[in-house]
């Protein structure tokens, strides 16, 4: 009679480690990439009601309310801040512009960088994509 042992051998499961590891090498960066677009998302999507508040004040005082805009930073419920959302006056006359400045956990997003957003609706972005990808 053999007594076999069942189990696994030091090379199964280094075989095992090496594939887990290459499988989290590989999906780790990718879910990134899909959190900071999704932050990103978020952050286009606020700029744009602070755009619509702008004007819906324009049209009550016939000028843009620059400089006493509350915007409370995008994330600011949660455990940090993701982009830092101003209003500053724009470069045309009588206009302001909308800026997303990424923070904390989102700060590596170099892909699209600083978003902006004037009141004639000119969109922008100061990173290495296109402003077309940034504001997908």
């Amino acid at each position: 009679m053999t007594d076999k042992n069942s189990g696994f051998t030091l090379i199964e499961m280094m075989i095992t480690v090496a594939i887990v590891g290459i499988l989290a090498a590989i999906a780790l960066p990718s879910y990134r990439n899909y959190i900071i677009r999704g932050h990103r998302s978020e952050a286009a999507t606020v700029m744009l009601q602070v755009a619509q508040e702008q004007e819906r004040y324009y049209t009550m005082n016939n000028q843009y309310n620059i400089g006493a805009t509350q915007v409370s930073p995008l994330g600011a419920t949660g455990t940090s801040v993701l982009y830092n959302i101003t209003v500053v006056s724009g470069t045309a006359p009588a206009g302001f512009q909308v800026n997303a400045v990424p923070a904390n956990s989102q700060s590596p997003d170099t892909q699209c960088g600083t978003l902006t957003l004037d009141a004639l609706g000119n969109k922008g972005s100061s990173g290495t994509y296109s402003t077309a990808d940034c504001w997908k």
